[in-house]
Parts: structure tokens; sequence; C-alpha cells
């Protein structure tokens, strides 16, 4: 476990705030999971949209009737296995679904330490990132002095400015473009329109 300055403000987050958290990191990873799909020429990526597209959906229309287990199901057929491929495309691609887990996690069983467990994930990503550049595990101090990580811990402290705000649909939307705005993946990967 990373020890942030942000880990007691993700504990202590509402449920919506949660779900929002988490969701808005599922749209920020999204492109290493479709990053593996072209690499092994699968179409799971359009499941993976349409996840995503429901989430959202959830978070800004009142109302919105979308059952979350079902759909729980189709994702989890397609996470992907390690074991069976022979690239480091998989493991970006396995801590997005991790952190899409997060997701369904908070919004099915409102458990406390999705935004938590979704953050470290995103940390940890650039971690691996990291040790598969240099060639060595990379110790919690050098991780820390990272243009990544420092640009993620950025990233994650405006999603938890922004959710201080009262909730509504139009802040939630707000916070989905700012992550499309952001522009780039945790892994400084340009995101593409």
């Amino acid at each position: 476990m990373l020890l942030l300055p942000i880990n007691d403000q993700l504990k202590r987050l509402a449920s919506w705030q949660q779900s929002v958290f988490c969701i808005a990191l599922t749209q920020h990873t999204i492109l290493h999971f479709h990053l593996f799909c072209e690499a092994v020429e699968s179409e799971n990526g359009k499941i993976i949209d349409n996840i995503n597209q429901l989430f959202w959906e959830k978070m800004t229309v009142k109302g919105a009737k979308i059952n979350f287990t079902i759909q729980q199901e189709h994702f989890e057929a397609i996470i992907p296995d390690a074991c069976d491929f022979q690239f480091y495309g998989v493991y970006p691609a396995i801590d997005h679904c991790v952190i899409m887990s997060c997701a369904f996690n908070s919004l099915l069983s409102k458990s406390a330490d999705e935004a938590f467990n979704a953050s470290q994930t995103a940390f940890s990503t650039i971690a691996s990132f990291m040790e598969l550049q240099s060639g060595k595990e990379v110790d919690k101090n050098e991780l820390q002095e990272t243009s990544l990580f420092q640009e993620q811990l950025i990233f994650q402290e405006a999603l938890l400015a922004k959710l201080s705000n009262q909730r509504s649909p139009e802040l939630i939307k707000s916070i989905r473009q700012y992550v499309l705005d952001f522009g780039v993946t945790n892994l400084g990967i340009a995101l593409s329109d």
C-alpha cells in the first residue's frame, strides 16, 4: 500500500462519490484495455465501452434502471488472463479491469474501500510500468519521484476536489469531461478521440 496524502479522504467519501471516483478512473484507463484488444484482435473493447457508458448514465440520469449484476457477468467473461498472453499490454488491461471491478462494487455492494482500491491500482500500474522500463524493482520513494506518479496524484486530487461539490448531473458530467480533457492515461498515453 502506498501512503498517500489522499488516502484518508478516499476512505471518507460518500457512496455516490466512491462510485464517481471509480468510474472516473475507469474512464481514465479505458484506453489500456482498448490497446490490448487491438493487439489481440478482440472486439471486447465494445463491451467495455458499453459498460463504461452505463456507469455514467447511472450517475447522471435520475431513475436510470440498469441491471449491473448482469453487466458484471458480461464484464467478468472478458477479463484477460495474464497467463494467456506473452506481452506487457495485458497488465495495464487487467489493472483497468480491477478498477472497473471497483466501480461495480461501489454500485452493487456500497463498499467504502473501492475508491481507495481503485486509486492504489492506478498507481500500481505506474509502478509495474516503471519496473518494465528499468528492469528492476522500483521502491516507493523512486516511484513517487517520477513524473507519471506526480501527474496521477494531481489528477486524483483534482477529482477529489470536484467531488467535494454538491451532487448534480452537471457536476458528474463535468468530471467526465475533466477526465477526457486531461488527455492522457495514468501511463501518459495520449487519448485519441
